[in-house]
């Protein structure tokens, strides 16, 4: 099987009953979007805060991104942040 019917596949196989526990705080939707159905999505150019990947989470932000004097980004294995 192709990777893109696999991947396609496991999305339409995707049973949201089984998904739970909850977002931290300021995930979820709350960010702002230029769309009505929040397809494109936006966020700052800046983290101005200390921000820290358990190692039981991924991450995604579009670039470009920098991080304010006196911030911190940790990332903690086996998490991974990708900036696209």
């Amino acid at each position: 099987m192709a990777l893109t019917q696999a991947v396609s596949n496991a999305i339409e196989s995707l049973d949201a009953s089984k998904l739970t526990g909850t977002l931290p705080e300021g995930m979820g939707g709350s960010g702002q979007a230029l769309d009505a159905n929040s397809v494109i999505r936006t966020h700052t150019f800046t983290i101005s805060e200390n921000v820290t990947f358990a190692g039981t989470e991924n991450g995604m932000s579009a670039g470009p991104v920098s991080i304010a004097t006196g911030s911190t980004v940790t990332i903690t294995s086996p998490s991974v942040w990708t900036i696209v």
